[in-house]
């Protein structure tokens, strides 16, 4: 019994801490809430003070009022001050266009729910039966779409209804409940109060403004008082030097520069000239003339010009475009076409003696924000019978100084005649011998001088010495890309730019010279091994690099350089200058912007160079090149999607790969009939596959860079697609990374827009393979980028290159440019491609390079490749 009981206890007491827990629940959900409630009142209060604007407050209040209830559909109508019609300023619904609510009319309005809860002046919380309800009785005229729920508020400031605060539900799942209507009346004082507090500082800074316009107009009128006071005490002071300098001034120049000041200081007088009539008085001529525009006045017949105006009325004038207009149509004034720019306003003052005019003291502007007052010629007016006294006793004192210092000065110029022809002599002589050994555009040392040099360190060499000397032979790069486009100007002054830098790359007793158009040499003298040469060749590259600003564009170049060192005493002028010649050129081969050391080994290149380039010019592209292709696949299906077009060159029996003559075909300029070559052959390709119905697959076509530097190539490749009748879109032109690098910029990119606009697709070939070239993915309109197969040989090697093919895999993706792998020669390479996420790629392990055949692309043949693929993966 006592066991029962002790049971029943215990449950009685589990019970009572279980009511209360729930309770204590209960209380933290309320706390919870009424913490919340009071963050929102709290930002809603700091509103008025952190806001910008109305509009930012209205924004802030809805995001608020959504954290304390479903608020997707909110809106504040309030009414305008002449309280006839009402404003939503802030209006968001789902279904309702905002845009379509601008001003409403009380009466308009207060038909609807919002001004029902205004007639009423009570808050409302209303289902869509109950909006129904009210319609069918008259109360109301539902505007918009019919909400699940709709919960408005009024809003009350200082006991006066000002608006109303909506949210409404549109979702079955979103309903409203009496607490909170409670909590968005709640809300809604607060609101109020802070839209309240916001209307009060904007009232208030509108005040501050108000009385700061006030005092600043009337420190302007104190300060326009105080500068009056000064003018005056300034022109009292201007009209006594005045006075004063025609007794100061040492000659008539110093007097004319000395008066401009002096009336400057009274009268805008940027545009000056005083104007003086011949002894005979049938001309004018202008002792002294300054003027903005850089018009020069000169000695003439009188005419009909303001200045012989003011000389025939022998009075000042005022006179501004309308002046001059009424004095042209009269036939006073008639405007000489060789004279300057007109001015906006012209004053001038007739210079007098013994009531004789002999000239005119003019002033002018050509600003129409500083115009002249009629006071500014009353003081020029004042100035000219000063000018006048002066002027005429300078005229006597200079003629008296004149007739003293004639004899005189007549000795002396005889005797500087003898000096001068002395040193006229010795100079012409310094400049015949300069100019026989100077190049005149730069001024730099000529072939002459610089053999000479060269000789006499060749002399040198003869006696035992530690020191040797070399030679640096330097081509420019894109020379007469620039001399044919910006003209043989612009070619001068990237020339002289040139020399410069050169110049401030090479040591203090090193010779520039200059032997001819963009060749330069330089003698390194002394070197004690051969990387000193290296050293100064690569400062060289290195400031070529920059770009230059010619005609207010940049543009880029670069230097080959060939460096031939002495072989002692016995060596030669013309052998040092014929290696070095050969060894940049080596260095023109390999790539351009480098430097290449002469050896024996170049020599015998340079002979094969020059008959295989005889024997590529004598071949013909009909008779002498094949093209072969290469299918391109997708790696996960092993679907082929397209070939790549490659060229052979048929020399005899021997087949010659695209490595050992396209380099020299881009030299000789063979490369351009080449390119068109395969382009036409690819063309007439595609056209028979579409006439049969094989179904032809887009053609991957190799372009040189050259094509780009001329509109007339350009059209030429376009015009190619057009004969022959087929989609652009079916020729994928191929264009290699390290040769766009090379040429100007904004020439490539706009030939490559022009190609793309016509319909071709764009390849960046041999992506990788140089330095810096993420700015083609953002700034030129490739469509595909190919990774360069020296760098996908990496990818299976080195976790370095997978890091960097897994970014660029991102970067295509994220650029929309699709990326293909060329060079796959390996299983493992694929894996690793497929891995990082490259989809597309070609390379002798997935297929070979083979002669074109039609067979090889039907259809039946391109699925026997991919099954065979798929095979072997098997």
């Amino acid at each position: 019994m006592s066991e029962h009981a002790n049971e029943t206890d215990y449950a009685l007491q589990v019970k009572r801490l279980e009511k209360v827990v729930s309770r204590l629940k209960a209380l933290t959900q309320k706390y919870r809430q009424a913490e919340v409630v009071q963050q929102a009142l709290f930002r809603i209060s700091e509103l008025a003070s952190s806001a910008q604007n109305m509009d930012q407050i209205y924004l802030s209040v809805h995001r608020i009022i959504g954290q304390l209830m479903s608020a997707k559909n909110f809106y504040i109508c309030l009414y305008t001050e002449s309280r006839d019609s009402f404003l939503f300023p802030y209006f968001v619904d789902q279904y309702d266009d905002a845009r379509m609510i601008d001003e409403v009319p009380a009466a308009a309005l207060m038909r609807g729910m919002t001004g029902y809860i205004l007639r009423s002046g009570e808050p409302m919380l209303c289902t869509k039966d109950n909006i129904e309800e009210l319609v069918k009785s008259g109360e109301v005229n539902f505007l918009g779409s019919l909400p699940v729920d709709w919960l408005g508020v009024p809003l009350i400031a200082n006991d006066t209804l000002i608006g109303a605060m909506v949210v409404q539900s549109y979702e079955e799942e979103v309903r409203y409940r009496n607490e909170d209507l409670e909590l968005l009346m709640f809300v809604s004082q607060h609101v109020v109060n802070a839209l309240e507090r916001f209307r009060h500082r904007e009232y208030l800074e509108q005040e501050v403004a108000k009385r700061t316009a006030e005092l600043q107009q009337t420190n302007e009128e104190l300060r326009t008082e105080i500068i009056d006071r000064e003018k005056a005490e300034r022109q009292n002071a201007v009209l006594y030097s005045i006075s004063d300098l025609t007794n100061t001034a040492e000659d008539m120049q110093t007097f004319y520069r000395r008066l401009h000041v002096e009336v400057s200081k009274l009268v805008q007088a940027d545009n000056f000239y005083i104007a003086l009539l011949t002894e005979n008085r049938q001309q004018v001529y202008f002792p002294y003339y300054a003027d903005e525009s850089g018009f020069q006045a000169r000695q003439r017949s009188l005419q009909k010009g303001l200045t012989e105006y003011v000389l025939r009325t022998r009075k000042p004038a005022f006179v501004d475009g309308k002046t001059r207009d009424n004095l042209i149509a009269k036939g006073d004034v008639v405007l000489s076409e060789t004279r300057g720019k007109l001015a906006h306003q012209w004053l001038g003052s007739p210079l007098m003696m013994d009531g004789k005019i002999f000239g005119v003291i003019a002033t002018q502007t050509y600003r129409d924000d500083r115009p002249y007052q009629r006071e500014d010629l009353e003081l020029l007016n004042f100035v000219a019978h000063h000018v006048s006294v002066a002027i005429e006793r300078r005229r006597a004192a200079e003629q008296l100084a004149k007739a003293n210092s004639f004899l005189e000065k007549r000795i002396a110029e005889r005797t500087e005649e003898l000096v001068e022809e002395i040193e006229r002599r010795k100079e012409i002589e310094a400049r015949l011998y300069h100019d026989a050994h100077h190049d005149n555009l730069t001024g730099l040392p000529n072939r002459a001088m610089f053999t000479e040099r060269v000789n006499q360190a060749l002399s040198r060499q003869k006696r035992p010495t530690k020191e040797n000397f070399a030679l640096l032979f330097v081509d420019l790069d894109r020379f007469k890309n620039i001399n044919d486009t910006l003209g043989h100007s612009a070619g001068d002054q990237f020339l002289l730019e040139v020399s410069r830098r050169i110049h401030s790359a090479i040591r203090e007793p090193d010779f520039l010279a200059r032997l001819g158009g963009d060749e330069f040499v330089i003698l390194l003298e002394p070197i004690k091994h051969v990387d000193d040469a290296k050293d100064v060749a690569a400062r060289i590259i290195e400031v070529m690099k920059s770009p230059f600003e010619l005609e207010g564009q940049e543009h880029f170049s670069g230097a080959s350089i060939g460096i031939a060192t002495c072989r002692g005493g016995d060596d030669t002028t013309d052998r040092l200058l014929r290696d070095a010649d050969a060894a940049m050129y080596e260095a023109k081969n390999l790539g351009r912007g480098r430097y290449v050391v002469f050896d024996e080994t170049i020599r015998s290149g340079l002979v094969d160079a020059l008959n295989q380039e005889a024997a590529l010019r004598c071949a013909q592209t009909q008779k002498d090149f094949r093209i072969w292709q290469q299918p391109v696949l997708n790696l996960e299906s092993n679907e082929v999607i397209g070939y790549e077009v490659l060229v052979r060159w048929q020399r005899g029996k021997n087949i010659v790969l695209p490595s050992e003559f396209i380099g020299i075909a881009e030299r000789s300029g063979a490369i351009i009939e080449i390119d068109q070559w395969v382009l036409s052959e690819s063309c007439q390709l595609l056209a028979t596959l579409r006439k049969k119905g094989t179904g032809a697959l887009p053609m991957h076509i190799n372009m040189c860079v050259q094509h780009l530097l001329r509109p007339r190539h350009v059209n030429k490749l376009m015009s190619i697609v057009e004969e022959a009748k087929i989609p652009a879109k079916l020729i994928v032109l191929e264009f290699d990374e390290e040769s766009l690098q090379q040429e100007d910029p904004r020439r490539v990119l706009t030939s490559l827009r022009r190609l793309k606009d016509f319909g071709f697709r764009l390849a960046l070939d041999d992506f990788g393979r140089g330095t810096g070239p993420l700015h083609f993915l953002y700034n030129y309109p490739f469509d595909i980028v190919k990774l360069d197969s020296r760098f996908v040989g990496q990818v299976a090697r080195k976790d370095r290159a997978r890091a960097m093919v897994r970014h660029i895999v991102t970067l295509c993706t994220e650029l929309n440019i699709d990326l293909f792998a060329e060079g796959i020669e390996e299983d493992e390479q694929r894996i690793y491609l497929q891995e990082l996420g490259v989809k597309v790629g070609q390379g002798n392990l997935l297929s070979k390079p083979a002669p074109v055949n039609i067979k090889n692309f039907s259809k039946e043949a391109t699925k026997n490749l991919s099954a065979s693929l798929s095979n072997e993966r098997r």
